[in-house]
């Protein structure tokens, strides 16, 4: 199972880390495929394209990223897209399943 947690901060998408695996053969998985495409293009949009001021820690099998200050007003596209990657991520746990997202307010 693919457990996406994303966190809010009085009301504001400031973070998220997103772990594990949703099932089926390692590597020939095409939830984990887009998963993980959806994932990265948001962490790395946040950072060098937004050049938001957030944490990205990757360990083995696991992302999570952090805005370091989610109030700022240059922080505003960064948690736009951390919001999508939500409502992208329940998108494919309804069309397909393998997928936890919870939404924790911090």
């Amino acid at each position: 199972m693919v457990r996406a947690r994303f966190f809010r901060k009085d009301g504001l998408y400031c973070g998220f880390i997103v772990s594990g695996h949703a099932g089926g053969r390692y590597g020939q998985d095409i939830v984990c495929a887009g998963v993980s495409s959806a994932v990265m293009l948001a962490a790395n949009t946040v950072t060098d394209f937004f050049e938001a001021d957030a944490s990205v820690k990757i360990k083995a099998n696991a992302i999570g990223l952090k805005l370091n200050d989610p109030k700022a007003d240059n922080s505003a596209p960064a948690r736009a897209l951390i919001y999508s990657l939500k409502e992208h991520l329940k998108l494919l746990a309804e069309e397909n399943g393998g997928i936890d997202v919870v939404i924790k307010e911090i």
